[in-house]
């Protein structure tokens, strides 16, 4: 993050877990950049999950971990049988730990320069948790696409062509 926070740009783009963090720390990384894109941000993820189901996750992870990923990536929408890499399962454990960590307090930001997507039917970061994200982002843009969590190709290209 000190890398990206001392960079800057013409496009910053997020997805979820990635958006977040871009939320979390906006103060110092929104005026870096010309645009910045977020697909389902969200300020605290226990806003949009219980954390008792983010916990059965990594308690699915140590038992099963190619069989919880390949569920989740269903409750997704990733379309077809996506490859998996046993290697994935320890930075994924880990990732779920900080799933239930962290927070994005500050705020709200200046983000004029900030688009919001979000899938209609998103089973991951559901609209309130992005409602919680938006009230950190004054001036962000919200579009709403239809679709899960998962955002096809065609709004990514969209989003980021803008």
């Amino acid at each position: 993050m000190a890398a990206l926070a001392q960079s800057g740009g013409t496009v910053l783009a997020g997805w979820s877990t990635g958006a977040h963090m871009i939320v979390k720390h906006a103060a110092t990384l929104l005026p870096r950049f010309e645009r910045v894109v977020l697909f389902a941000p969200f300020a605290r993820f226990g806003d949009s999950l219980p954390g008792r189901i983010t916990r059965a996750m990594a308690a699915g992870m140590a038992a099963d971990a190619e069989a919880t990923v390949r569920s989740f990536w269903k409750n997704c929408g990733v379309p077809g049988e996506p490859v998996w890499n046993p290697d994935w399962a320890s930075p994924l454990a880990v990732g779920l730990d900080y799933l239930l960590r962290s927070e994005a307090t500050s705020g709200p930001v200046a983000a004029g320069n900030v688009t919001v997507f979000h899938g209609d039917a998103d089973r991951i970061v559901r609209r309130p948790a992005v409602r919680q994200a938006l009230a950190l982002l004054e001036g962000a843009n919200f579009r709403e696409f239809s679709g899960g969590h998962y955002p096809d190709p065609a709004v990514l290209g969209t989003a980021l062509s803008r």
